[in-house]
């Protein structure tokens, strides 16, 4: 599986002050939360390593093994989902999938296309929805092609933005459990300003004005957070441990 390495990234837009200033994060295999707060530069980040942001100085590389990436492997190994995936309304969820499909790989036949499109269909559990337009879809529906569309290509890096705002509960086990399916061969970092996300994943990263506050396991967090004698930190006092300075 493919390491993700961000070493001394310096960004700001235009003359603003710089949002990330020197930041480095280096994101292994598996699943990864990155956890921030709204406004702590979690979008800006991911725009940045999918490219459509270009950093004033610094360098992100996928490594797979000792050798980075190059530039246009890069493309083709990393996939983004979307905050809310809401393409073509009027399109039907295989239509969609399959106009995707064809764009990313115009060397594919037909039957390759489809082939491919079919699998994403069962993958992200959306079998009942695939023939229904995407404009009649709920959140926790759209989230779910945008996990299928993701995996067209077989990228071995996936970027998901905020999946999990605006679902609820239930619509958020069952998103988890589909990445998890899913990150059997290939790696997740997955933004979320909810704590309760944290409970599905083992890594876990906390970011607060573009400065990385804390990366490692779920139980490293509760247990960096220091607590009066006789106390039991929670995820929640954890998180806020971290990012209540920004609700100032």
């Amino acid at each position: 599986m493919e390491e993700l390495k961000i070493k001394e990234l310096t960004f700001k837009y235009g003359f603003k002050k710089p949002i990330y200033r020197d930041f480095s994060l280096t994101v292994g295999e598996g699943i990864t939360l990155l956890l921030g707060a709204n406004g702590s530069g979690k979008s800006t980040l991911f725009k940045l390593i999918c490219g459509v942001l270009l950093a004033n100085r610094g360098s992100i590389e996928l490594y797979s093994g000792e050798r980075p990436a190059k530039p246009s492997e890069m493309k083709s190994k990393i996939a983004y989902i979307p905050q809310d995936f809401e393409l073509f309304p009027a399109f039907t969820v295989r239509e969609v999938l399959t106009y995707i499909c064809g764009a990313r790989n115009k060397a594919l036949s037909k039957g390759e296309i489809k082939e491919q499109v079919e699998k994403a269909i069962t993958l992200a559990d959306i079998e009942k929805y695939a023939g229904s337009k995407m404009k009649t879809l709920s959140g926790g529906t759209r989230q779910r092609v945008g996990i299928a569309q993701s995996v067209l290509g077989n990228p071995s890096f996936i970027i998901a933005d905020e999946p999990t705002a605006g679902l609820d509960p239930k619509q958020r086990e069952r998103y988890h459990g589909i990445v998890k399916k899913m990150a059997e061969n290939r790696s997740f970092l997955i933004s979320t300003h909810l704590y309760e996300d944290v409970e599905y994943y083992d890594n876990v990263i906390v970011i607060s004005k573009g400065t990385l506050k804390f990366q490692g396991t779920k139980e490293e967090l509760i247990k960096s957070v220091p607590a009066g004698e006789g106390s039991q930190i929670t995820l929640k006092e954890a998180w806020l441990y971290y990012i209540g300075e920004e609700d100032d």
